[in-house]
């Protein structure tokens, strides 16, 4: 064999770190990173958290032992390590499968896969984290994830993460710090750290996410830190002080609600309702008024009756949050939920989910508002070819969930406004959920 591969990543940021880290580990042993046609083993990197990621990731599955009915197909990530066994015994279109509880080990078992000494590698226990240095980001120019911790121990009642990655497991500060390090070194400008819950962050080392921030924010250089996903009932208001004092955190906050009847919330494993959670969103605007908040909100949880959806949209009325995702519940066998009674009909949760959502979408649009006439940083990820116009992110838009810049650059030369590049730029209008913005020259002389 010549050992080239491709990896097709689904599922969320985590598991983007983790394919980005296989490639580096494959080319470590001797593999090299093609494209789907040209390589000769194929891995999926799949998603098992809910129904419909399930579905995907079959799908991809089968679509790619369609399109390429030589080449060796290896299933790896979530799906693999949560059904392993009946994947291995019933899904023939793929030649091996792979769990992700340590991705250290996944070059290793590819080689097995292909040599045909084995067809399921599904580790129970990980290896030591270390430092990876990655050559590959899926990511657009000037944006990188890093994962600092793996797993959950929050135990809400409808969630598979337990179940899939394990208990929190923090990874250690130092090795942190080298991936922050290297990525700033490299001319990363946007750093989003990622886990299940990093207001968990440390519990389990005896250290603690503000510790964390503190040394990360002793690295020399022009760089952002973006926070993604914190518990709500976790969250630690004293971190606010660290964003006023240092403005390399972006004052962007992604806090799962998930609901705001106290009752759904028990049902949950959540100890929050209404009030408390619209007194953390109060808490950080008092403490950061640029601040922007962003969440995700189940319908159609077990139980959920119309007083419980109506204490939803008031919350959602009241605080007024800058983004917002929607989903409805997907029973995952093995989560405590799954034997609660009183199922709400899938035609039920879909309506209260479209009414949130149209709820929200004029919510947002007035929150974004505020930001016409400001001055931002807008950190370019693509030219619009032919046309003075970039699309890009800056500090509200966090990648692939949120809206975008769009910016306009008549007669400045491209080169200035090349993908990757961080330029200032004042907001002109809203359009739709996306802000318009002009040149205002390049970051540094904003």
């Amino acid at each position: 064999m010549k050992k080239t591969f491709y990896i097709e990543n689904l599922g969320c940021s985590k598991n983007q770190v983790d394919a980005e880290t296989i490639i580096a580990l494959m080319e470590k042993k001797g593999w090299r990173y093609s494209d789907a046609d040209s390589a000769e083993v194929l891995i999926i990197n799949t998603c098992g958290f809910i129904n419909d990621a399930k579905e995907e990731s079959i799908q991809t599955i089968l679509s790619c032992r369609n399109s390429y009915p030589d080449k060796i197909i290896i299933a790896a990530g979530c799906l693999a390590q949560r059904y392993g066994n009946e994947l291995a015994e019933e899904l023939s279109e793929a030649d091996g499968f792979i769990g992700n509880r340590d991705i250290y080990a996944v070059p290793d078992a590819v080689e097995k896969i292909v040599a045909k000494t084995t067809r399921l590698v599904s580790p129970k226990k990980s290896s030591p984290d270390r430092f990876v240095e990655r050559t590959h980001f899926y990511n657009f120019p000037g944006s990188a994830y890093v994962k600092i911790a793996e797993g959950c121990c929050n135990n809400c009642t409808y969630c598979a993460i337990p179940i899939i990655r394990g208990p929190l497991r923090s990874v250690p500060p130092k090795v942190i710090l080298q991936e922050v390090r290297s990525l700033v070194d490299r001319g990363f400008f946007e750093i989003n750290l990622v886990s299940q819950d990093q207001a968990s962050y440390g519990s389990d080392i005896g250290t603690d996410l503000k510790s964390l921030l503190q040394e990360i924010l002793k690295i020399e250089g022009n760089f952002r830190i973006r926070l993604l996903y914190m518990h709500p009932d976790k969250f630690d208001p004293s971190l606010l002080e660290i964003f006023r004092n240092d403005k390399r955190l972006i004052p962007y906050f992604d806090i799962p609600f998930q609901h705001a009847s106290e009752k759904i919330l028990a049902a949950m494993g959540r100890r929050g309702n209404k009030e408390k959670y619209l007194e953390i969103v109060r808490t950080i605007r008092d403490a950061l008024p640029d601040s922007v908040i962003r969440s995700t909100i189940m319908l159609g949880f077990t139980g959920e009756k119309e007083d419980d959806f109506d204490c939803l949209m008031e919350f959602l009325k009241e605080a007024a949050l800058d983004w917002c995702g929607f989903f409805t519940y997907s029973k995952e066998e093995g989560t405590k939920a799954a034997s609660l009674k009183g199922r709400v009909t899938i035609a039920v949760a879909g309506k209260r989910k479209e009414m949130a959502e149209t709820l929200q979408t004029s919510v947002t649009e007035k929150q974004l508002e505020r930001f016409v006439g400001k001055k931002i940083e807008v950190l370019i990820e693509e030219l619009i070819p032919e046309e003075d116009i970039a699309l890009g992110r800056s500090y509200m838009n966090a990648p692939e969930v949120d809206g975008a810049v769009i910016l306009h650059f008549d007669g400045v030369n491209r080169e200035k406004i090349k993908p990757g590049a961080v330029v200032a730029a004042r907001v002109i209008r809203r359009n739709n959920m996306d802000l318009e913005a002009a040149y205002a020259g390049l970051s540094s002389e904003a």
